[in-house]
Order: C-alpha cells, then structure tokens, then sequence
C-alpha cells in the first residue's frame, strides 16, 4: 500500500472569500449605473436612499434590447486609429500630436470638424499649416470618405473627388448652386448655367447617394464617468478619487429622533439596517479595490500616468491582480468598467494594460504595434522595421497583418 504523506506549504492561489463575494458585483459595473444597483440592493429602504451625482446620466430601461441581435459596429477612435497610424505624414508629429487619439477627438459624431484648424494647433502645439496639412491628408485617405470635413458641403464634395467626379454636374451644382439647392431651386440654377434637366435629375439622384453624416457609421461615442484622478504635478503622482462622481447617500434618522430605542430594534427594521449595511460595505470594497488598482498603476505605469499619448510598458492583469491580491480575471472586468482623469481629460484604465511581446520582452504590443504602423508609414518593409526594433521578420509581419485587419475592420 502507497504511503500517502500531505505535506504543508503556502500556495498563493486566489479563492473567492466571503468578503470578496459580496463586493465583487459593485467592483464590476461602471459608474454611470452604480447608483441604480446601489438602489436596487438597498431596496426601498426606511433608513438610507441613494441619489446620482450631478450632473450624471443614465441608460433608459430596455434601450438595448432593441439592438441586442445586430453585431456591434466599433468605436470611431478604434476604428481610424491604425487608418491615422499608416496615414502618410503621422510619424513626422511628437507629443500630443503624435497620438491617433488626438487627431479623432477632432470630430463631432457626424464626422465633421468641431473645432477650427487653429484651436488644433494650439492645443497640440503645432504650427497651423502642418495641422491643416495633415487634415488634408486624413481626408484623402481614412475611410469612409467625408471624414475631417468642415462641413457638410465639404464633407460631400470629399466623397466626390474621392469618386473622382469633379467637374461632373453633382459637382458644379454642390460646388456653385449650393444656395439654390438648399432652397429647392435647383432646376432654376441648372437652367440658368446651362445645365439640362436630364444633368440636374441625375446630379440630384447621385447626391442622394452620399453619405451626410459619415461619422455615424460608428458605435455612438459612450461618455466615461471617471472614478479615480490622477493628479500630476512634476514628477509626483496622487491617485483620488473623485467624489463628486460617487453617488450621493441621503439618511432618513431625522424622521426617527422622535421614536424610543425600543422601537428602532423592531424586528420590521432589522431587515432595513442589514440592506443598509451591506450594501454601504460593497459600495466601500469597490472603492477601496479601486484606489488600491490607481495606487499599483501610479507606481507600474509612471510615464503613461504622467503623458498618456506615450505607450504602457508591458504590464499584464496577472501581474496586478498578483500585487493587489486579486485574480486576473477580476482586474481586467473591472479595469474594463472603471475610467480614470488625468489633466482634465477621461481615460479608460485600460490604456495602461498591454502585454509583452512574445519576441521583446522590454517593448509592450501597444507600444510594438505602434512603432511598426509609424515605420510602415515612411515606407520601410518588415525586415528593415524588424533591424530597428530588434525583433524578427516574421514577428513585425503577424502584427502589421493584424493592424491592416484592425483598419479593414
């Protein structure tokens, strides 16, 4: 018969606590819908009532369910960030201008401009004409066409000359009778420059074939409501978090300081003071959970923290599930659900996760993939871009292969 000896020795395995339990549904939702859960947990509680902070906004019930069948299409800044990447011109930017997400903050939801090329360079700290060079080039070369245009006279006209139709009648009638299209009068127009009824019927019918506000063919823009902040001053990094965001707890004990003591340990209010109870207790796990994460990330990710256009260093959700005591799989849907604010501006937290690569362990994908479409921009092959960067052929080639999906996506 085997001997069966057990021995004894510390395991740092994750298991699931009680406590942790009970805080996990709260550290996974996003903060736009923290307060109804927070209500949906409280019940219609004697004691406590939760508000939504000011100024927040809230889904409408059962909006989703309409669409819950049709694919999702993706976000207008995952869907032009390798499009600017590859866009002839882009590697020649540094600092805020260097980054993709910068050039798509520029469009409204219709895909036009929201701001004028000057405002675009002085927060990016650019001349003006390399602004509205570049501009020109993202209009001659992001899809769908129309995009960075003015407005939406210079947006249809980009879809034109993108078809190459200039000169055509839909062009002479969009370039020079705008006024009178826009009155109904374009038959009048036509005839008067010498254009046929047939030529205006046909430039009418091809106009409707463009697209007004192509900046919709992409998911609408979800508006992030930050929970931690981190403040940067120099070198130093303060994570807080950000109370005006945090739903606000309102009590009723003013309307019992008139009842015995006797009375508020009745049985019909113990179920009151539990809800009460544990529902505050998850509302301050998420929270603690949360600064713990900011604190890590402030430390991991210092550069990112301090200029967010930069790329992570590799850091991985095992890693700071390891050093928060937390499983991987329950940083990255919290880390999912959670954005951050850094100088004014909304971040999702996602942005300082990134894997190493397989072939440089020093380099991240982000980072990786981001040198590889600067690099492909100025013309360089696979091997000449592998030489740079230390990495092999074959390694620069599956990630340029996955960049290109990304844009055809």
């Amino acid at each position: 018969m085997n001997e069966i000896k057990l021995r004894q020795k510390l395991r740092g395995e994750h298991k699931l606590s009680p406590k942790s339990f009970i805080g996990a549904n709260l550290l996974l939702v996003p903060a736009s819908e923290l307060t109804a859960i927070c209500r949906r947990l409280a019940g219609d509680n004697a004691l406590i009532h939760f508000s939504a902070p000011q100024n927040a906004t809230f889904s409408i019930d059962g909006a989703g369910d309409l669409y819950e069948s049709i694919a999702a299409r993706p976000s207008m800044d995952s869907a032009l960030y390798p499009q600017i990447c590859a866009c002839p011109g882009f590697s020649a930017f540094s600092g805020t201008a260097a980054s993709p997400l910068f050039w798509s903050s520029l469009l409204d939801v219709s895909g036009f401009l929201n701001c004028t090329i000057e405002e675009a360079a002085a927060y990016a700290r650019v001349d003006a004409a390399s602004v509205g060079s570049f501009i020109e080039r993202l209009r001659d070369y992001v899809e769908p066409a129309g995009l960075f245009a003015a407005s939406l006279f210079d947006s249809l006209l980009i879809q034109l000359r993108r078809r190459a139709l200039e000169g055509t009648p839909a062009w002479r009638l969009l370039s020079e009778g705008g006024e009178a299209l826009i009155r109904g009068r374009a038959a009048a127009w036509g005839a008067a420059n010498g254009m046929s009824s047939d030529e205006i019927v046909v430039a009418l019918r091809l106009l409707r074939t463009l697209d007004p506000a192509p900046g919709k063919n992409f998911s609408p823009p979800s508006f992030l409501i930050p929970d931690v902040e981190f403040l940067v001053e120099g070198e130093k990094i303060t994570p807080r978090l950000i109370l005006e965001n945090m739903p606000l707890v309102e009590n009723y004990f003013c309307e019992f300081e008139n009842f015995s003591c006797e009375t508020l340990k009745e049985k019909w209010l113990r179920g009151e003071w539990s809800a009460a109870r544990e529902t505050l207790k998850k509302l301050g796990m998420r929270y603690r959970t949360l600064m713990r994460t900011a604190i890590y990330i402030a430390s991991a990710q210092k550069e990112k923290v301090i200029s967010p256009e930069l790329p992570p260093k590799p850091l991985t959700y095992q890693d700071a599930g390891s050093a928060i005591s937390l499983h991987a799989s329950t940083v990255c849907r919290m880390m999912r659900n959670c954005a951050c604010r850094i100088r004014g501006r909304s971040y999702p937290m996602t942005i300082f996760f990134s894997r190493p690569s397989a072939s440089a362990k020093n380099l991240s994908v982000a980072s990786l993939r981001g040198n590889i479409a600067a690099m492909r921009a100025e013309g360089l092959t696979n091997r000449e871009i592998g030489e740079r960067l230390g990495v092999p052929t074959r390694t620069v080639a599956w990630h340029s292969a996955k960049i290109m999906a990304e844009r055809r996506r």
